[in-house]
Formats: C-alpha cells, sequence, structure tokens
C-alpha cells in the first residue's frame, strides 16, 4: 500500500497529470526522509520536480554492489534488505535513501539492494541530482551536512 501522500502522486501520474501535478506528495515524502529532511520547501519542491514515482514489485533488485550506479531512490513505501558480500547489514524502509553515492561520486555500488516487499520508490538521475546541486547551491549544502551526519554515525558505530 503507498504511502497516502503518494498514493495521490501515482494517482495523478497514471492519469496523465503533468510531472509537476505529483510534486506536493513528493515533497511530503522527501520532507521525512532523513537525507532530505534538512531541506526547505522550495529545495524539496526542486528535488521533487526531478524524482519519478516507481511501484517496484517484491524479489527485485533495484542495485548490485560492484555495479556502477547513475541513480539513487527514497523509500517512500515497503521494505528494502541491503547486503554486502552477502551479508545482510541493514533493513530499510519509508523515509530512508539508497544508492546516493552514486548520484554524489563516480564508482561502483557499495551494497546489493533487494525489494522484500512491494515498494514505492522516488528515483532521482545523477544527471537531475547535478543540476538540482548547481542551481540550489543551499540544497547541496545541506545535504553535505546530512551526509557529515551519516559519516559521524557510521564512525560511532564501528569504533564505538
Amino acid at each position: 500500500m503507498p504511502h497516502p501522500v503518494v498514493a495521490d502522486a501515482l494517482s495523478r501520474r497514471r492519469h496523465g497529470a503533468a510531472p509537476t501535478a505529483h510534486t506536493g506528495g513528493i515533497e511530503a515524502a522527501l520532507a521525512g526522509s532523513r537525507l532530505f529532511a534538512p531541506c526547505s520547501r522550495r529545495e524539496l519542491r526542486a528535488v521533487s520536480r526531478v524524482a519519478t514515482v516507481r511501484s517496484i514489485p517484491r524479489g527485485t533488485y533495484l542495485m548490485h554492489e560492484g555495479d556502477p550506479g547513475r541513480t539513487m531512490y527514497v523509500i517512500l513505501s515497503g521494505q528494502v534488505r541491503v547486503t554486502r558480500k552477502g551479508r545482510k547489514v541493514a533493513v530499510l524502509g519509508p523515509g530512508d535513501t539508497v544508492g546516493e553515492l552514486a548520484v554524489i561520486s563516480p564508482g561502483p555500488r557499495t551494497a546489493t539492494v533487494y525489494a522484500d516487499t512491494d515498494l514505492e520508490v522516488a528515483e532521482i538521475a545523477k544527471r537531475d541530482f547535478g543540476a538540482l546541486v548547481d542551481e540550489v547551491p543551499a540544497f547541496a549544502r545541506k545535504l553535505l551536512e546530512a551526509l557529515a551526519e551519516r559519516v559521524r554515525e557510521l564512525d560511532r558505530r564501528v569504533f564505538a
């Protein structure tokens, strides 16, 4: 079952609404994401304009460790399993992001991500993400701050 704010976006999108008609629902979902929570409404609106809502069936691999990456995903509904070298490292759900390193820096995927349930995701392509960073500098700064906090959190876990 899609996130309530996403259901409206999906309905509008499936019935041929212009891409900007879904931005309110995507904005609300992005605001609930740890990565995008620090962003202003204006910045969230800019992100939502370039995001594409996708339905992904249970059992689908979103990405494979070692593969090149060109997209990131914000999980709007459902649950994914994240593995590294075949070992489960996380189970993620609504508000979590996967693949963000691929849109920030070139390099292989660092994990495999598998849909444990049916998913609704907001997909953001590398080229669109790059344009956002260029056009909305405050967005880039806030995103860097959020990523720095995630690095600190990982550091605490590893060295605690």
